[in-house]
């Protein structure tokens, strides 16, 4: 396809502007084959008609198919309406060229479309500034939006027009939410007003302003502030269209400034109320800082006392002291506690003095003054000395006590023992402190002692107990009277106990002994008749409850009057012991036997019918009649017998009488029918 230049005809014209034109032109067959591309094409994309003359035009847009919708634009060339839109060809020297396409279907002699026409102007450049742009706006964006500040512009009339993100997110809004509002919209009614008083400012003064713009509490109750600086933007005209501002929130700034000045009031005050001498020296230990307690036992007011040193304030064996102190402190560079002396100028009386000092750093480290804090221990020095006095003296009376005095922490561990509890357990005192009582007894010795440790430390009383333990040397069991106090702290809670445990291992041995004459027959050694009765009471009650057996023997020896009269009382004597071991002979561990008169006695079979009881009375009984003893008064040998009643419990029987009478009876029946015989009720 060729075009005419004959300027003489339109078709002329229209091929010189087509030849001459800045525009990409391109005519396609429907086939998309080129037939005509104007030198523009050429020039831009490198191709001269020869070469691409019949090929597909799409080899122009294929390689950005992804970017280039081909599919649309044919879709309404086959419609025959026309396409605009930007595309990207490939220059023949691989670069890249953004075209802004029209392509139109044109229609031949008979009416049907023949050709379509590309017109393409070359947008390349623009595209380049644009995305040069868009990359400014985004750095510029990300900046904005990012930066610790609220960054905004409003018009006169107070609407935002910008915002960035972190205005945004003040309010929870996105940015385009923002834009239009006002700050009465958006803040409460106290900020509202502040922020736009000072907006008026920058409208009609047109100048910069920078403000604290206190801005009330915010709806959780916190004080807002804002330094804000904002200023004019100006049109062509000079005049004032929009405001740009930048406002930072110094509320927590100024809340920690505030809570500083609080704190330094708080520590002046502190300070100040000390009862101690605190300060601050330079390098040259003149005084840069006194609290008031200083200039009060010194007699002169803080302002006097600043610039001065130790040897224009304290007398001079005093200021020695003070400043070979501070001197190893600045060479050191060490904090360094020790007790200090200062002598009184006019009453030449000696104070003691606990002082902790320590070296003041700057940024990089290095020492420019020290801190010190002087507190008055004299009384305290007065006071130990009477307490070691008084320990020593208190120590002695332990030491002396015929009793074990300990102390034991919470973990059951001794922390103190006095000289009869070492000698008793045949240790120093460096060999209990500090051990518990299952490393000093064993195990099963201190679950004994805690028992009653823990009573003490729960409850918080004293507590009193028997305790036992062996000697160490003899293994003997020993018997002590423990009384454990708790010692309680400032705060109310138990720290250790106080233990005083006294020997009672003899008067254990004399009570036992008590017992045994209250109870035993002194002649036989078997229970007497108040001590068998108790024992009766019980095994009463016990067979009653489990609905066991239980029978009674009553036996008496016959003729018993007779051996004395005969033999003398002491033979008499004989015959009962010799009795007694007769029934002990037959006797299980569980059976009771009593004596209840001069030859009576009484046994008690637990778990036993009367026919148990009948065969046991028989075998003693014939055990009776087969003895026989010397007499050892040269009068022959001596025997006897014995007479039995029996009888057992019944469901009606509610005390040991009921029985003892029943046996009573028995028993005379025994008698009576020639003695020497075992009867039952």
């Amino acid at each position: 396809m060729s075009f005419s230049t004959d300027f003489g005809s339109m078709a002329g014209v229209f091929a010189a502007a087509v030849e001459s034109a800045d525009a990409l032109i391109t005519v396609t067959t429907t086939q998309k084959e080129i037939e005509y591309v104007n030198p523009a094409f050429c020039d831009v994309l490198g191709y001269d008609l020869k070469d691409i003359k019949g090929k597909d035009i799409d080899f122009l847009f294929a390689p950005f198919s992804e970017e280039n919708d081909l599919t649309t634009l044919y879709a309404h060339l086959k419609e025959a309406t026309r396409w605009r839109g930007e595309l990207q060809a490939l220059s023949k020297d691989k670069t890249t060229v953004w075209c802004r396409t029209t392509v139109s279907p044109v229609k031949g002699e008979d009416g049907e479309i023949s050709h379509f026409v590309w017109v393409q102007l070359d947008i390349t450049e623009q595209k380049e500034l644009e995305k040069k742009q868009f990359t400014r706006d985004q750095r510029l964006s990300g900046i904005l939006d990012n930066i610790p500040a609220y960054i905004f512009s409003k018009n006169s009339a107070g609407q935002y027009t910008y915002a960035n993100k972190m205005l945004a997110m003040l309010h929870a809004l996105h940015t385009d939410d923002i834009i239009g509002k006002t700050d009465f919209e958006l803040f409460n009614v106290e900020a509202a007003n502040v922020f736009t008083r000072n907006d008026e400012q920058v409208f009609t003064k047109a100048k910069t302003i920078r403000a604290l713009e206190n801005a009330g509490p915010d709806e959780y109750g916190i004080e807002r502030s804002y330094l804000s600086v904002k200023c004019p933007l100006v049109n062509a005209a000079g005049e004032v269209e929009e405001l740009l501002g930048m406002s930072v929130d110094i509320s927590e700034q100024q809340r920690l400034e505030r809570a500083l000045r609080e704190s330094e009031d708080k520590l002046n005050s502190i300070l100040n109320n000390m009862k101690a001498r605190v300060y601050i020296k330079d390098m040259d230990l003149k005084y840069t800082y006194a609290n008031q307690e200083l200039c009060q036992v010194i007699g002169i007011d803080q302002v006097n006392i600043i610039g001065k040193d130790d040897y224009d304030l304290f007398e001079l064996e005093t200021a020695i002291g003070f400043r070979a102190t501070d001197q190893e402190v600045f060479e050191s560079k060490q904090k360094i506690d020790r007790m200090e002396m200062s002598v009184d100028q006019k009453t030449k009386e000696k104070f003691y003095y606990w002082s902790v000092k320590v070296p003041l750093m700057n940024a990089n480290g290095e020492i420019h003054s020290l801190l010190g804090i002087s507190t008055d221990v004299t009384e305290q020095k007065r006071l130990e000395k009477a307490l070691r006095r008084n320990e020593a003296q208190l120590t002695t009376i332990l030491d002396n006590l015929k009793a074990h005095v300990y102390i034991k922490d919470i973990n059951y561990c001794y922390t103190y023992v006095n000289a009869d509890m070492c000698s008793y357990l045949g240790k120093t005192k460096e060999e209990i402190e500090g051990k518990s009582d299952s490393e000093i007894f064993g195990k099963k010795i201190a679950k004994r002692f805690h028992q009653s440790d823990q009573q003490v430390f729960t409850y918080r009383e004293n507590c009193s107990s028997i305790e036992k333990s062996r000697h160490y040397q003899t293994g003997k069991k020993r018997y002590f009277w423990s009384v454990k106090v708790p010692l309680i702290n400032d705060l109310g809670n138990t720290y250790a106990l106080l233990g005083i445990s006294t020997d009672v291992t003899e008067q254990k041995r004399l009570e036992k002994e008590l017992r045994e004459l209250a109870s035993t027959d002194v002649l036989t050694g078997v229970n007497n008749r108040r001590h068998f009765i108790e024992l009766f009471e019980r095994d009463l009650k016990q067979a009653k409850r489990y609905k066991t057996s239980l029978a009674l023997i009553m036996l008496d020896i016959d003729h018993f009057k007779n051996i004395n009269d005969s033999f003398g009382h002491s033979v008499g004597d004989d015959a009962i012991k010799t009795m007694t071991r007769l029934c002990q002979e037959s006797l299980r561990d569980t059976d009771v036997i009593g004596r209840i008169g001069g030859e009576e006695f009484a046994i008690l079979l637990p778990q036993t019918d009367i026919t148990g009881a009948w065969q046991i009375a028989q075998r003693i009984r014939q055990a009776t009649e087969n003895s026989c003893f010397d007499t050892t008064t040269g009068q022959n040998i001596c025997n006897f017998t014995a007479s039995f009643g029996v009888t057992e419990l019944k469901p009606d029987d509610t005390s040991p009488d009921d029985l003892l009478k029943r046996a009573d009876i028995a028993l005379y029946d025994a008698k009576s029918q020639g003695r020497n015989r075992v009867c039952e009720n």
